[in-house]
């Protein structure tokens, strides 16, 4: 996600990168919004002084919207009525269809938790290991905002007979090799993925349960059709970078719930439920809101004492367990600073 806010003129200007992005987006916009983007449209021609509608043009034209409607299928989609627009452009109501990579510009009045909640996308990409392998060979790349091959190391059994006690040798000593190098580079990584056809990535990650374990924890296993340059094009159409992104957000959540469960289960400093967590906020004692993503709109005015009280805003996902454990205690819980 990119963002610019105008916050004198209650305007951000926003490019969403991936499907996470549009979640985000879905979350902040909200009836009454207006949104400015390119979208196709029919037009209106003229011919021989008669205003005639293209029966088979649309044009793509900057028009902007009062939103009524919000959707999230495969894109997000916006529907309200059109406020400006090139004079071309029939009026009426329109849907302005917004996906990765497309720019909008949304006004409204601006919340802090919302430009918070954008601004948590941004964050740059933490780098990320990735080996890709098969019995023969691996290749081992250093991904960030873009990607480096570092080197490629090939097993010494390569076309032996594997019932050969050298083989089998030559076979072990490669898949130590590969773990080595691993362990070395992985210091400042936030991942480590190991990726590739066949059985290879299996036998790698038996070797890391007896001679790695300190590396389990950042492991993702990955499968591919291809190994090399070609492994990783596969890994990057599949959205790496944005499961990897997905997973982090998920670990901060459930950390965060979990904080949440072990106070609340020794009557600790927590509150859960929209009466004692809304009692808690009139009081100024909330140091930390936990809020599920289902029940933004229904909990939207606690959001606004919270951001009055300056107290720390963290949208849980329902999607995933500690979210729905966040949802069994009402949607909404704090932890005291006190």
């Amino acid at each position: 996600m990119r963002s610019r806010f105008d916050l004198k003129h209650n305007i951000g200007k926003i490019t969403p990168h991936s499907k996470e992005d549009l979640y985000i987006l879905k979350e902040v916009i909200t009836p009454g919004n207006f949104i400015t983007a390119k979208s196709p449209r029919s037009v209106k021609i003229r011919r021989e002084g008669e205003l005639i509608r293209a029966k088979t043009g649309r044009k793509e034209s900057i028009m902007k919207i009062l939103v009524e409607k919000i959707e999230l299928k495969d894109k997000l989609r916006l529907t309200g009525k059109i406020l400006e627009a090139p004079e071309r452009v029939e009026r009426g109501y329109h849907t302005i269809e917004i996906e990765p990579n497309k720019f909008l510009k949304i006004e409204k009045e601006w919340k802090s938790w919302e430009i918070d909640r954008i601004k948590s996308a941004e964050r740059r990409p933490e780098p990320v290991l990735v080996c890709i392998l098969d019995e023969n060979e691996a290749d081992f790349y250093f991904l960030k905002e873009r990607y480096k091959h570092l080197f490629n190391l090939v097993s010494k059994a390569t076309g032996k007979r594997f019932d050969s006690k050298k083989a089998e040798k030559e076979r072990k000593e490669y898949y130590v090799n590969i773990l080595n190098e691993l362990k070395k580079r992985s210091k400042n990584v936030k991942k480590i993925v190991i990726a590739g056809p066949g059985f290879a990535r299996d036998d790698l990650q038996k070797l890391m349960k007896q001679r790695g374990k300190e590396l389990l924890e950042k492991l993702m296993m990955e499968f591919t059709y291809q190994t090399g340059n070609l492994g990783l094009q596969e890994l990057l159409k599949k959205g790496l970078i944005e499961k990897i992104t997905k997973y982090s957000r998920i670990s901060q959540e459930t950390k965060a719930v979990e904080k949440l469960l072990e106070e609340i289960n020794k009557n600790g400093k927590a509150v859960y439920g929209l009466e004692n967590t809304r009692e808690a906020l009139e009081n100024g004692t909330v140091d930390f809101l936990l809020v599920s993503d289902i029940k933004l709109r229904e909990f939207e005015e606690l959001l606004d004492l919270a951001d009055k009280i300056k107290c720390k805003i963290m949208i849980i996902a329902s999607e995933h367990a500690a979210g729905e454990r966040l949802v069994g205690l009402g949607g909404i819980a704090g932890l005291l600073k006190f």
